[in-house]
């Protein structure tokens, strides 16, 4: 990990297969960050004290984003699943994305090199 605060950042990846309208998405990029960053240690609080980067992209489905938290594992960057409880938008629990890091550009870019950035 970085020693430069300022270099540490979070992606929030989502499933591109499955509708979410967009304030469900920004409430799940919420979810996400908040999950990182509560009990994340002491790079939560060098990532706090920092610039707070945030990226939102997404992946063509839930495979994708499998692949991506096993990466995530194997590199030892800290990881979150964000699954909807279904009592709104989704008929049932359903997994809408994941969060990654804080973590320093190198990771973000090998764990995000087949995602594009959210619209």
């Amino acid at each position: 990990m970085t020693s430069s605060t300022d270099e540490l950042r979070i992606a929030v990846i989502f499933r591109a297969d499955i509708d979410i309208p967009r304030g469900k998405g920004e409430v799940q990029f919420g979810h996400a960050v908040a999950l990182l960053v509560h009990g994340g240690g002491e790079v939560a609080t060098s990532y706090m004290a920092g610039l707070q980067m945030k990226l939102s992209m997404e992946v063509d489905d839930l495979d994708a984003i499998a692949l991506i938290m096993a990466k995530a594992k194997a590199r030892g960057v800290p990881f979150a699943v964000v699954e909807d409880a279904g009592r709104t938008v989704f008929g049932e629990p359903t997994i809408t994305c994941i969060g990654l890091g804080p973590m320093n550009k190198t990771d973000c870019n090998a764990l995000t090199r087949n995602a594009r950035m959210r619209k």
